[in-house]
């Protein structure tokens, strides 16, 4: 039986509600979410689970008032609006609460993402994602970047102005386009597939699963004799295995020196973001994605994250432990961690990143690495005019350039044959292990890291990335 939706006057406080009172009232809502309106229901804020907890986290007391940790300019749907239509909006903002209001800004609604998602007809969801998903041939790579983050499909369907598959445009073809060192105003279909493959409506589920499975793809949109586009169809939601079969090793045993004093008594993978550490956000990406099997290299401050997580199974997963007797580096570690013997992901405890691991792991077995290193682009302008030369005479100059680099986003996709090369019981960084892989020509490859990433080392980025969770640039 679907639980009853609490009535609009059980979602509406006032800001001068105390923050006690507005848990209360949220607890019985059940809902994750308050509306904090004026005695004429004029929306003002919206107040939600979070909002609270990182009120908790700051040692808030609990008599201030609630408007005073809400956030104000909610995103907010004018009514009337479909099921679709928020769906769309939800999915854009990565929101899971869309007040609905009128004209003059009176609340009307609360709309849940969850009872959307659970009600809504299939053939919304399909629309939804097909709006999500096609694109113009002529898009920018760069603003396809950002759009396939917000369609969460892997892939873009490149269509004309009648819906017409002209192409088909991957994860993939996107980050070795950004490896080539593609201009981000190259027009997709310039990179794209232009003749994927396709099938024809009605699409069943088993024989669209049979067809990803012999031409191993993960994208099958369904065109009908016109060549316009009716269906999306992806592999991982025609099996029922959501698991990646990954194992995730989460390097938290650092000291954290360069954010002192905030990690003389909280290892710096617990440092709160929001309402909850940067290590229970990584670990909830990772359950998300479907990786359960999660190990934690400790050594700082061990206790506090063992105390705080338990066996994971709180969190969705299953945590084991590896504690360091020494500093063991950030690969050093790994010959301590029992695993079952598939590909093992490994992250520094100190990124908050929005990565694909789906996309990562396709990635990786696309192109039969043995390690995958995960980069970020990063650009460097030159302030001066460079004159470039040989021997004496001057060959070209060039004035105050940018350049383009690849750096080490601190995440790594391996397979179990690469740990022979760590030795036991001494300091063996990543770089190490890559290094002694390149020297034995060993197949290691680039994954460019286009999600949002953030490596946490200095106080001005502990602060970036505080700023970037309050205000929802980032999971």
């Amino acid at each position: 039986m679907t639980a009853r939706k609490p009535a609009l006057d059980d979602l509406i406080v006032a800001p001068a509600t105390p923050i006690v009172d507005a848990l209360r009232q949220l607890e019985q809502a059940g809902t994750g979410g308050l509306a904090i309106c004026d005695g004429e229901r004029r929306l003002l804020a919206f107040l939600t689970d979070g909002d609270i907890r990182r009120a908790l986290l700051c040692a808030t007391p609990l008599s201030s008032p609630c408007g005073a940790i809400a956030r104000p300019d909610p995103v907010t749907v004018m009514q009337p609006v479909s099921p679709g239509e928020a769906l769309l909006v939800m999915t854009k903002y990565d929101i899971n609460h869309l007040p609905v209001v009128d004209a003059a800004g009176h609340l009307q609604d609360v709309l849940l993402r969850q009872d959307l998602v659970a009600e809504a007809e299939p053939g919304i969801r399909a629309l939804s994602r097909l709006e999500l998903a096609s694109v113009p041939p002529a898009l920018p790579l760069g603003e396809a970047i950002s759009r396939l983050d917000l369609a969460g499909t892997g892939a873009l369907l490149l269509c004309d102005e009648q819906g017409g598959l002209r192409g088909l445009l991957t994860d993939g073809d996107v980050r070795r386009a950004v490896i080539r060192g593609v201009s981000m105003s190259t027009p997709c279909l310039d990179i794209a597939s232009r003749e994927p493959l396709t099938m024809r409506p009605p699409a069943a589920a088993a024989e669209a699963l049979r067809l990803m499975n012999t031409r191993d793809v993960n994208h099958l949109p369904v065109v009908d004799a016109g060549g316009k586009v009716v269906d999306f169809l992806l592999r991982k939601d025609l099996i029922s295995e959501q698991t990646l079969g990954l194992a995730a090793v989460i390097m938290a045993g650092g000291f954290g020196k360069r954010l002192l004093p905030l990690t003389e008594r909280v290892p710096k993978p617990m440092l709160p973001l929001g309402d909850r550490p940067l290590l229970e956000r990584t670990i909830q990406r990772l359950q998300q994605a479907g990786i359960t099997d999660v190990h934690l290299t400790t050594y700082h401050q061990a206790d506090m994250i063992s105390d705080h997580f338990g066996d994971g199974h709180a969190f969705g997963v299953d945590l084991k432990y590896t504690r360091e007797d020494q500093p063991l580096g950030t690969a050093g570690g790994l010959k301590l961690v029992a695993h079952a013997g598939g590909p093992i992901l490994v992250l520094n405890g100190d990124i908050l990143t929005d990565l694909s691991f789906r996309g990562l792991l396709a990635f990786h077995r696309e192109h039969k690495a043995e390690l995958t290193v995960g980069v970020r682009k990063y650009d460097i302008t030159v302030p001066f005019g460079v004159v470039e030369c040989s021997d004496v005479r001057v060959r070209r100059l060039r004035e105050k350039p940018t350049e383009t680099l690849f750096i080490n986003a601190g995440v790594y996709l391996l397979e179990p044959s690469v740990l022979a090369l760590i030795p036991d019981g001494v300091r063996f960084d990543m770089t190490d292990l890559i290094q002694a892989l390149l020297a034995e020509d060993r197949r290691v490859i680039s994954f460019p890291i286009l999600e949002y990433w953030l490596d946490i080392g200095r106080p001005e980025d502990y602060q970036q990335a505080q700023d970037d969770v309050r205000n929802g640039r980032t999971g």
